[in-house]
């Protein structure tokens, strides 16, 4: 006879990357009974590896409230250094873009119109970081396990009943298991575990952004800041080395990422326009790698001695990207965003959008858990998050529309760029989440952000290059817009698209 290991929790969550881990630590902080469920293993190799200010300023503020002071180090690159040295992450200073074109090595232009570098930091004592998943992940699984949470790996399920509450029945490790628990969390991310028994509708045509990826984790990729100096760009100009941050590589109708982890390990991919560029089926993923490098000689270089570590079984290659789950959150249930919707990696804004959306949940449930509002607030939770898809969504899409003319897209990325900074001002100010998630739900924001993307559609058109007049116009257009939330210093002419991060009042 089989023996079947039962199990009763508040809150059973789906998932145990960084998101389903930290979900539950904090559950269990509110003196309630957690379990994670996770159908794969640890340590694992994932995406999603690079946090941004607002990322570390949720992070810090969730260890703080919720008394985990072995998480709160990991939020700023200075404190992670001195608690775990051994912990794998990588120095990120900010943003750092380069422009390409076809068949040409790269070469600064007059006023660096090629290249754009916003800060995010004073110092790599307060720098964000790049998360190396297959450790950060573990570390806080590792954590879950220290404070006792029931943990199920290699978990199949194979019914959900119910509904609230739930009965969750299927087999982890070989060995049978039956779950009831009052309420779900999916933080399964892509594998989307809840909907498929819930049957929520995945709606991809609802997101305008429409790219795919080729991508992997190397050695022995060169420094961009070595090969700008040698094409004559003066890197004492720079506010950081460009290294030390979410290097993008930009081209018509793609970009390459390339994120740096202290190991000697580059995490490196390709996003690709779909609609520009689909998948030749002639071509494997190391082959259709290998063209991308070849249309651009100085990306090439850069990864010329370049050898694959990871993931197991070589470079992975996606289809599109983009999905969009009908509902975020119901009675009995809720997803963290990323797990209700998959964007593109463009911005890093997808592990700030999943702590967000923890820090929402947990105070839902800290305020609302038996109480009769808690349906009503599960179903604001989940109007907020279908708005910050859109929105997101939006800030993405005009930025892949502007990628065949740098100055348009170093234009309308000022809007991402002002939404963040401002949100930081904010909650360091203790206004903490006014206007949601980079402004989602700033009505002025949001107006100034659809004029500017309906100006950049016609600009980007089946018409030609846009002219330098409409291009100048559009940058004025820009600046205008983000003026009352531009705390930054951005959009100004003088600082030639190097932006060094700025503390509102000092």
């Amino acid at each position: 006879m089989t023996v079947e290991s039962r199990y009763q929790a508040d809150i059973a969550i789906l998932g145990a990357g960084f998101g389903g881990s930290l979900m539950a630590l904090l559950i269990k902080q509110l003196g309630l009974k957690p379990l994670l469920i996770e159908r794969g293993a640890h340590p694992r190799f994932a995406l999603g590896e690079s946090a941004t200010p607002l990322a570390d300023l949720v992070l810090s503020d969730l260890a703080r409230r919720y008394d985990l002071p072995r998480v709160a180090p990991l939020a700023e690159y200075g404190s992670w250094q001195r608690a775990y040295p051994n912990l794998v992450c990588g120095l990120k200073r900010g943003f750092s873009y380069y422009h390409h074109e076809a068949g040409l090595p790269w070469r600064p232009r007059p006023n660096h119109g090629n290249e754009l570098l916003v800060a995010a930091s004073l110092s790599a004592d307060d720098a964000d970081t790049h998360w190396l998943r297959a450790q950060f992940d573990h570390f806080l699984l590792g954590e879950v396990q220290a404070a006792g949470i029931p943990y199920l790996e290699r978990a199949e399920i194979e019914q959900i009943s119910g509904g609230p509450p739930w009965v969750l029945s299927g087999t982890s490790e070989g060995r049978r298991f039956r779950i009831a628990a009052a309420f779900l969390i999916d933080a399964s991310g892509e594998g989307r575990a809840l909907a498929r028994w819930l049957n929520v509708a995945d709606q991809p045509d609802r997101m305008r952004t429409h790219s795919r990826a080729v991508y992997g984790h190397f050695e022995n990729v060169r420094r961009w800041q070595e090969m700008l100096l040698e094409a004559g760009s003066g890197g004492d100009e720079h506010p950081f080395n460009c290294d030390d941050a979410a290097l993008h590589h930009l081209c018509d109708g793609g970009w390459m990422w390339v994120l740096r982890f202290g190991n000697g390990v580059t995490s490196a991919g390709w996003m690709l326009d779909q609609n520009r560029w689909p998948a030749q089926s002639s071509l494997n993923a190391v082959e259709e790698w290998s063209a991308w490098l070849a249309r651009f000689p100085s990306i090439q270089r850069q990864f010329a001695d370049a050898r694959l570590v990871d993931p197991p079984g070589g470079l992975r290659r996606t289809g599109r990207l983009q999905h969009r789950l009908r509902r975020a959150a119901a009675l009995g249930w809720a997803m963290l965003p990323t797990t209700a919707y998959t964007l593109d990696a463009l911005h890093s804004t997808g592990n700030a959008h999943t702590l967000s959306g923890i820090e929402r949940l947990v105070e839902i449930i800290e305020q609302a858990w038996n109480k009769p509002w808690f349906p009503a607030a599960l179903a604001d939770y989940d109007r907020a998050v279908q708005a910050e898809i859109s929105h997101l969504d939006r800030l993405v899409h005009g930025c892949y529309r502007a990628l065949g003319q740098f100055e348009l897209f170093a234009a309308f990325a000022m809007f991402y760029f002002a939404a963040a900074h401002t949100c930081e001002m904010r909650r360091r100010s203790g206004a903490n989440r006014t206007g949601g998630f980079l402004l989602a739900q700033d009505a002025a924001f949001g107006a100034a952000l659809d004029e500017a993307y309906r100006q950049l559609i016609e600009l980007t058109e089946e018409r030609g290059p846009a002219s330098q007049a409409e291009i100048r116009a559009f940058e004025r257009q820009v600046a205008a817009a983000i003026r009352p939330f531009n705390t930054a210093g951005l959009c100004d002419p003088a600082r030639n698209n190097r932006y060094p991060y700025m503390v509102a009042g000092i």
